[in-house]
């Protein structure tokens, strides 16, 4: 219990600085610790989309709210498609694949930065959130779709942090419904562990959240850029 707290807690501290990193970083350290796979899963949506919930009322002003609209609705197939194929088909390998189009994004980023913003369309907003929300129900890791959308459009810092905010409040909610409503809702033997695990996000969120608008713009993007690749390579190996 004090092992994951304090994993959960490092994740929440990601998250608050980056907007997206908390289940990055989370979903490794717990299941290293012994945490089975979908009692990660739900941990990292609970405990991200409540996190989430304080960010969201914080940077309110900064948000696109007609970007987080088409992220959310775009993200319920996806998460749909998570719950229901979860059993039915190969998970791995469609994971594989997702994380290597998350890696090859992220290090498209690396290693082409460009100086001009690449717009995020409707068309571009709705593949990453029905990719972000496959992932959601399968692995929880849905950040780095938007996340990657986002670095490449250049958004300003709080409005990066804002938007994935929003983002996660509604694809988080809808992915524990639709694991609820499939039966893959596994919180059987977390007992009291779960609220401590919030209350510990939470800490950590708020830590990191005040760091953001003190970080370097070059050092903000890059650290976006890195986690995208991991995002990337631990939604491949992950089981």
């Amino acid at each position: 219990m004090i092992l994951g707290a304090l994993a959960v807690a490092f994740a929440g501290f990601i998250g608050g600085l980056t907007g997206f990193g908390a289940s990055l970083v989370g979903t490794p350290l717990l299941l290293l610790i012994g945490f089975p796979l979908p009692q990660v899963v739900v941990i990292n949506l609970i405990a991200t989309m409540i996190t989430r919930l304080a960010v969201l009322h914080r940077e309110r002003h900064h948000i696109d709210w007609r970007r987080v609209a088409v992220l959310g609705a775009a993200s319920l197939p996806g998460a749909a498609a998570g719950a229901l194929t979860l059993h039915l088909l190969p998970p791995h390998a469609l994971r594989i694949l997702a994380g290597a189009v998350v890696v090859l994004s992220g290090l498209r980023l690396l290693l082409r930065p460009t100086r001009e913003p690449h717009p995020a369309t409707t068309a571009k907003q709705t593949i990453a959130g029905l990719l972000g929300g496959y992932l959601s129900t399968t692995t929880s890791l849905n950040g780095a779709p938007p996340a990657v959308l986002l670095a490449s459009a250049k958004v300003p810092p709080r409005t990066f942090v804002g938007d994935l905010a929003g983002y996660f409040v509604v694809t988080n909610c809808l992915s524990l419904l639709l694991l609820l409503t499939a039966g893959q809702f596994h919180t059987a033997d977390l007992g009291p562990q779960l609220p401590l695990f919030v209350l510990t996000a939470l800490a950590g969120n708020i830590l990191g959240g005040r760091l953001i608008g003190r970080v370097p713009r070059t050092v903000f993007d890059r650290a976006i850029v890195g986690l995208i690749v991991v995002s990337g390579v631990v939604t491949m190996i992950s089981s």
